[in-house]
This record gives C-alpha cells, sequence and structure tokens, in this order.
C-alpha cells in the first residue's frame, strides 16, 4: 500500500531529480541539434528552407501577440459514486517578443472532498531553430496534486511545414514520484495543424507505461481555434487520496477560443476521461479572456 511505503530522504530525491532533468536535458539538445541539422543537410533545393535569413530571428506568433489574462473554472461528474469535481483558475500569458514568454498560472482544485491550491511558471525563450522552455510548479498542502514539479522542452522546426517536441518532467506526489518524456510531431496545413505525441511515463523510478496523444486543430484567421484530442494508453495519475498508480486511460476532449473581438474571447472544454476501473470522467470548462 502506498500509505505504508518507506520515503526516501528529501536529499536523494531532490538529487536524482536535477540529475534526470540535466540528462535529458543534454539529450534533449542532442536530438535537436541532429534532427536540424541531418534535415537541412537531406532536403532538396526547392523545399522550403529551414533556415532563417542570416542574422534574422522568425518568432512564433505567440511571442508577439498582446498579453492576457485568462479566469474560468471546470466541474466534472464522476461515475460509481464518487463525488464531483471542480477547480479554478487564473492564467497570465505575457509575451517579451525576443526576450521570450512568461506563463503563470494559479490553480485552485476540489477532488475527492479535499481542496488543493498550487502555482505554476513557465518561460519560454525562441532560439533560431526553434523554443526552449523551462516550467515548475508548487502546491500548498497537496492532497492529490503534484508537491511540485520541474520541467524543460524543446519545440524545434523542420522543413515542409513540421515541427518536433522533445520535453521531460518530473512530479513529486505524497505518495510517490514520477518522471515523463514527451516525443511529439506536428504539422500545419494552411488553417489545419495536425499532432501526435507519445508520452514515456515512470512511476517511482520502476513502473514504466506509454500514452498516445492524437490532434488537430483548425486555427481561424481572426484568432478563432477549435481541437479535438484521442489519448490512449496507460499514465501514473492519482485516482484517489494516497493511491497514485498506473492506470489505463481513454479521453476525448473538444477545445475552443472565440475571440469576441481584440480585447475579449471565451474559452471552452469539453471532455470524457475513462480511468482504468475506477471511474470515468464527464465535464467541461469555461474561461474568459481578456487581453492587455
Amino acid at each position: 500500500m502506498y500509505g505504508q511505503k518507506t520515503r526516501r530522504a528529501p536529499g536523494i530525491n531532490a538529487f536524482k531529480c536535477c540529475g534526470f532533468l540535466f540528462s535529458l536535458l543534454l539529450r534533449c539538445l542532442a536530438v535537436a541539434f541532429t534532427l536540424t541539422n541531418g534535415w537541412a543537410n537531406a532536403i532538396p533545393e526547392d523545399a522550403e528552407s529551414l533556415e532563417p535569413p542570416e542574422g534574422s530571428l522568425t518568432l512564433p506568433s505567440v511571442f508577439s501577440q498582446k498579453p492576457f489574462a485568462e479566469i474560468g473554472g471546470s466541474y466534472e461528474h464522476l461515475t460509481n459514486g464518487y463525488t464531483p469535481w471542480a477547480s479554478q483558475y487564473l492564467d497570465v500569458t505575457v509575451p517579451l517578443h525576443s526576450q521570450g514568454l512568461v506563463n503563470v498560472n494559479i490553480l485552485n482544485a476540489n477532488r475527492f472532498s479535499q481542496n488543493d491550491t498550487a502555482g505554476y511558471l513557465n518561460y519560454a525563450y525562441p532560439f533560431r531553430y526553434g523554443v526552449l522552455s523551462a516550467e515548475g510548479g508548487y502546491t500548498v498542502n497537496p492532497q492529490f496534486l503534484t508537491k511540485d514539479l520541474y520541467g524543460i522542452g524543446w519545440n524545434g522546426r523542420l522543413p515542409y511545414s513540421f515541427n518536433y517536441l522533445l520535453s521531460a518532467r518530473t512530479s513529486q506526489y505524497l505518495t510517490g514520484d514520477t518522471q515523463t518524456i514527451n516525443m511529439g510531431v506536428d504539422k500545419y496545413y494552411g488553417e489545419y495543424r495536425f499532432a501526435y505525441t507519445l508520452v514515456r511515463s515512470v512511476l517511482d523510478y520502476s513502473e514504466r507505461s506509454w500514452l498516445s496523444k492524437f490532434q488537430v486543430q483548425w486555427l481561424g484567421e481572426s484568432g478563432h481555434k477549435l481541437g479535438l484530442l484521442y489519448a490512449t494508453g496507460h499514465e501514473p495519475m492519482v485516482v484517489t487520496i494516497g493511491n497514485l498508480s498506473n492506470i489505463d486511460v481513454v479521453t476525448y476532449q473538444a477545445d475552443g477560443l472565440y475571440k469576441i473581438n481584440q480585447t475579449f474571447g471565451l474559452t471552452v472544454s469539453l471532455w470524457h476521461a475513462v480511468q482504468g476501473s475506477y471511474y470515468q470522467r464527464n465535464g467541461g470548462q469555461l474561461g474568459v479572456r481578456v487581453a492587455f
């Protein structure tokens, strides 16, 4: 039982987490360098060039948009007699153009008749061949959210409007630790984006699992967005208080952003998720976005 397991010394946990992230960062950068240079050498002369003009930095549009704040909440109905879940959040994104992008998220979540409050910070910096990001999070008196988490990621550019993702995260819960690696690729066709991500998770440095995510998005010229996500596989999660386990997961989700005008927008998410034999979750999220 998780409640009876012997806890590792905090110093050992911190050492393992730092070592894991550092080694994954080196691997991500090595793979990124190999991919970008290998593709650049292999593409024909008439193909879309991977190389930006000399001395220039091509910024993704997210780095040049207006800063915005979003406030909202979610509600989920659970089967098998479990109490509903609910949450409230505040999300602030501040693009800094060539100096990067800062995102801060405050989350208050109620699950299993318990309440957790957490804060998350993400910083992304653009380079010539992609974007390097770092994230961190901390929960006050955690019951089911991560006590703390740290992560790094690299989003790289490839020819023919392809992009790739390499990221790693380590998370500490009250009853165990998880390490996650994301490996993904996406492709743009006009206003549409198609993406696939393979997620490799390790629970307590021993139990391994895989999860696949398939996503398609429509990105309108006026800023409207609509996306569909399907995920299937296994991943570690807190299924009840004190029970962090690898379980079967199937998720169907739809997301949308409706721009009312240049200042205000509405975000909506709807999902159906199967969490092994424990329960099914049917829920939605609504948010109001304000640019400033």
